[in-house]
């Protein structure tokens, strides 16, 4: 019989959490970027003035959103998969290939995420801000991307917890 471990349950729905609030912020990031941008546009069209800050934090806002989103797109299957051994292995075979794909992408993002903290980390210490007319701390727009980057590893360590807990693999559905 094959019954899920509770530790892994709760552990998963955590994560799914985590993943939900980072899409979350990710549509505010979204949404607070193209408000800034229309602002912009608005301030130079109307009234020959600029925020003089659109540029360096639509940049911000945009990297915010795509790492804050890919946990939770992640979780919801939207990334692009190639599927096309799926069908030609057993389900058993694709199964531990699928754990092994796995295994290797949160290695990466082990690594990635441990890199990425010690850069956020570097430019907190030094104070490190950037060339710009706000000097913007570069630790902030760096410590969002952070924890996207966080919460996606953390979704793709759940997922392989799901794939070692179910065994048997189910046929295909693709």
């Amino acid at each position: 019989m094959n019954r899920p471990n509770t530790s892994c349950l709760w552990l998963g729905r955590a994560v799914s959490r985590l993943s939900s609030a980072g899409a979350v912020l990710s549509s505010a990031a979204f949404v607070c970027m193209v408000g800034l941008i229309v602002l912009e546009v608005i301030l130079r069209s109307f009234f020959g003035k600029s925020t003089l800050i659109a540029s360096e934090y639509s940049g911000y806002l945009l990297a915010a959103m795509i790492y804050l989103g890919l946990g939770f797109s992640f979780r919801e299957g939207a990334h692009i998969r190639i599927t096309f051994l799926q069908n030609r292995l057993s389900p058993l075979t694709y199964h531990w290939l699928e754990i092994l794909c796995h295994l290797a992408a949160g290695i990466i993002c082990i690594l990635s995420t441990k890199f990425l903290f010690d850069t956020v980390l570097t430019s907190y210490e030094r104070g490190l801000q950037a060339y710009t007319v706000a000097e913007t701390p570069l630790y902030v727009p760096q410590a969002a991307i952070l924890f996207g980057l966080f919460v996606f590893t953390l979704q793709v360590l759940a997922r392989i917890g799901e794939l070692f807990t179910s065994f048997p693999p189910k046929k295909h559905s693709d």
